[in-house]
């Protein structure tokens, strides 16, 4: 009986760090594996966001003006609700957004982009198209950091589109 005790624990003895040693090469692969899943879980949210934030923005342009003296004026309040909307919505994202004050229509830059044009419509005539476009800087803006060495790749921004269209009938 001794001797059966005395070779159990000897062969324990022999085991005794082996679980360590697992836990030192399994732990990084399942780190690694979590905090993808955090990281990319975050970008998707936040890319939801925006897009919200865009489709918001464009909803805003269909509702109409107050009191518009020509088409132009009723495009330019529309516009002018439009990037105003989008703005409110992307509150708590304003350090990648750049620092403009006012919607630009076009640009390479990070912000709320609003811009109209000309579109075709099924009906008779020509309508106008309000596109919001919101770009995040997310290179310079991380919600989370990168993991060293660059093991996840992130994206280096993050952009949403959404368009419109207002019908001629309904300008005024």
């Amino acid at each position: 009986m001794k001797a059966a005790a005395r070779r159990f624990t000897a062969r324990a003895g022999l085991q005794r760090g082996l679980a360590a040693l697992e836990f030192v090469f399994v732990f990084p692969v399942l780190f690694a594996i979590f905090y993808a899943i955090v990281s990319y879980g975050l970008i998707i949210a936040t890319q939801q966001t925006l897009t919200l934030a865009a489709a918001e923005g464009a909803r805003a342009a269909l509702r109409y003006p107050a009191n518009p003296s020509s088409v132009a004026d009723s495009i330019s309040k529309r516009v002018a609700t439009a990037c105003s909307v989008a703005k409110l919505q992307l509150q708590a994202f304003k350090g990648g957004l750049g620092t403009q004050g006012a919607c630009a229509s076009s640009g390479t830059a990070h912000g709320v982009y609003v811009a109209n044009a000309v579109c075709p419509y099924a009906g008779s005539g020509t309508a106008q198209c309000v596109t919001v476009t919101i770009r995040y800087d997310y290179t310079a803006n991380q919600l989370v950091p990168n993991l060293p060495g660059g093991l996840l790749p992130m994206p280096p921004a993050l952009q949403a589109t959404a368009v419109v269209q207002i019908n001629p009938e309904y300008v005024l």
